[in-house]
């Protein structure tokens, strides 16, 4: 019986679905046919449909088949009332003009008591927020005479007294400097004698919130129910304690971990423990310290940051101080010990667009015995090495989730050079660019996701002489890149021991297809399924990518089984596979089982091995 909706957009707003696809049983109850009735009556109805009926209707067994249910939904859509006349009575403060601006409701258009509503929310939100906060508003609708499916409308308002700002008031503080509050205050309450604006003082208690150094933000006016048509404004304020203390253990199970010398790595797990403390308002400042503590078999750090949101008293700057020591064994090929300085300028240019200037100056090292390829081929990997980048970082973020994301994008641009101009050392010259672009779509009834990345990177020596040091060369693989292989092992590989070296170049191009929620017993609706293909691979230089590009299976394999000096790895690598995905508070829970279609051969001390297929991986988050 429908005919003013099509069918998509009534069915978009049901929660039962008939069997097909990944719904082997479809999703019924009669607690939800009877949701589902109220929401197409509600559809109809906001669109002047008030005398719709819609009847379920339910028949079991059937074509005979025991427990095949049929539901029909009969609706009566009724004639449509449109309004045909709106009258605006009381105003004298806010013309009509400026009120028919803001309100649903206009001549012509569908009548609905919804819309009513929403003009009654609005115009008293309009008036609220120019220092009426007495306004009334009353709204009356009865059908035309000559035309019964027309509605005369009539909001009548009753304005009652404007009020205005006084003072602002605040009391509560102990440890926090008095120019932290008024430096958000000036901003948004900044004129005395203007109108005292509901709004306004709702987006001070955000603001003062926001700053994460208060437990409650009470804020009333002194004396509402008096005469006085200039009133203040009390802020009670009651302050966060200033040490916080966190503390945690988990693990992460996939293949490639380092376990003894064997290149590929195995499967393995990495338990992990963690102790964070945080002082809040340091000085009174709503400065920050954090120190930030990990210990694990793949990872041990310890880092110290000092952070100022509000840099040079800007809502848009904020700054940060970190020092950083890390001794990480995520890559085969080395153990990396790194002590690290940088700072870092952070400009919020709007909600989605973020820009970062930084410095960074490292010492890496890699400890005796810890090095797996042969120090005489690449002599100045086992070396330390010292590096002053500074970087700017250009992000625009507009997912609708960053943990989770249905619907927009990401992007961002990371660009760096390094110098002996900024401290690094002699032959550790050149230039970094990576970038990373990500799109999320919503399709079949906004129920499934396609959601694709493509992630390119190039690092470029400043001459022949200058290399790139290992810890700062590009690698690959596993849960966040290419699930095709394990954790880092793609790209080129040490000639004589076969451990990974990274490269100059990287690309990856993730496309993955997100079911909706598998209805499934006690888990409900936390579960859901991915599809995925992996395309790319690290690459020895810039170069290599373009020649690559079509290159579908490792070049040459019969030269390099014959001279180990032949062996090339520069080809773009494919893969597919199947993930799970169990939605918690903290996010996505990810298990990824990835089949790689062209895994490359590589040259060991004792021979030749072949990268293994089947790679997995267990983590916490999407993909990208």
């Amino acid at each position: 019986g429908n005919r003013y909706f099509p069918r998509e957009t009534i069915r978009e707003r049901m929660e039962i679905q008939p069997a097909g696809g990944l719904l082997i049983n479809g999703v019924y109850s009669q607690s939800m046919v009877g949701r589902d009735t109220q929401a197409i009556q509600d559809l109809y109805r906001d669109n002047g449909f008030l005398q719709v009926k819609v009847i379920p209707e339910v028949k079991d067994n059937y074509q005979g088949e025991a427990g095949h249910v049929k539901v029909t939904i009969n609706i009566e859509e009724g004639p449509q009332t449109l309004v045909g006349k709106l009258n605006i009575e009381g105003n004298s403060a806010v013309p009509d003009e400026e009120l028919r601006q803001i309100i649903v409701a206009s001549e012509g258009q569908p009548y609905s008591d919804t819309n009513v509503a929403d003009d009654q929310a609005e115009v008293t939100s309009y008036y609220f927020n120019r220092g009426f906060p007495d306004v009334k508003f009353e709204a009356t609708a009865l059908p035309m005479k000559d035309a019964p499916d027309r509605m005369e409308v009539t909001y009548r308002i009753t304005e009652g007294p404007q009020i205005f700002l006084d003072k602002v008031l605040v009391s509560g503080l102990h440890y926090t400097k008095p120019f932290v509050v008024e430096r958000e205050r000036d901003e948004v309450l900044a004129k005395q004698n203007e109108a005292l604006s509901q709004e306004k003082m709702l987006e001070l208690q955000r603001r003062l919130y926001d700053l994460g150094i208060f437990n409650s933000v009470d804020m009333a006016v002194q004396n509402p129910e008096g005469e006085a048509t200039h009133k203040n404004v009390n802020i009670q304020i009651e302050e966060a304690r200033r040490y916080t203390f966190n503390y945690g253990a988990g693990f992460e199970v996939q293949t490639g971990q380092p376990v003894g010398s064997s290149p590929q790595g195995k499967t393995g797990a990495s338990a992990r423990v963690s102790f964070d403390v945080t002082r809040l308002n340091f000085r009174g400042r709503d400065h920050i310290i954090t120190l930030q503590t990990r210990y694990g078999n793949l990872q041990k750090r310890a880092l110290i940051s000092y952070g100022a949101p509000r840099w040079w008293d800007s809502q848009k700057l904020s700054m940060s101080i970190t020092a950083l020591y890390d001794d990480t064994f995520n890559v085969r090929t080395f153990e990396a010990r790194r002590v690290e300085g940088s700072g870092e300028i952070k400009q919020s240019v709007n909600k989605a667009t973020t820009l970062l200037y930084r410095y960074t100056y490292r010492r890496v090292s890699i400890p005796s015995g810890s090095l797996l390829i042969d120090p005489n081929l690449v002599p100045l990997f086992s070396q330390p090495v010292r590096v002053g980048i500074p970087a700017f970082t250009y992000i625009r973020d507009t997912r609708d989730d960053p943990t989770d994301s249905h619907k927009g994008s990401f992007l961002t641009l990371d660009a760096g050079v390094s110098s002996r101009i900024f401290g690094s050392q002699d032959r550790a010259s050149f230039s970094r660019m990576l970038a990373q672009y990500s799109t999320y779509y919503r399709f079949h009834k906004k129920r499934w996701v396609f959601a694709r990345s493509t992630r390119i990177g190039f690092e470029k020596p400043f001459s022949t002489t200058d290399l790139i040091p290992l810890p700062e060369r590009f690698f690959a693989g596993g849960s966040n890149s290419l699930r095709g292989f394990g954790i880092n092992q793609a790209g080129p590989r040490d000639l004589t021991t076969g451990f990974p070296l990274g490269g100059e170049a990287i690309l990856v191009n993730n496309f993955e297809l997100r079911t909706p929620p598998l209805p499934l017993p006690l888990i409900g609706n936390d579960l859901s399924a991915v599809l995925f293909h992996d395309m790319g691979n690290v690459f020895s230089t810039a170069g290599d990518i373009a020649d690559s590009f079509f290159r579908f299976s490792q070049p040459d394999k019969g030269a390099c089984l014959a001279n180990p000096q032949n062996c090339n790895f520069n080809y773009m690598s494919h893969a597919i596979g199947i993930g799970a995905r169990y939605h918690t508070p903290v996010g996505p829970l990810s298990f990824d089982f990835g089949i790689n279609l062209n895994p490359p051969i590589f040259p060991v001390q004792t021979g030749f091995q072949k990268l293994r297929r089947f790679n997995f991986s267990f983590s916490i988050g999407q993909t990208f």
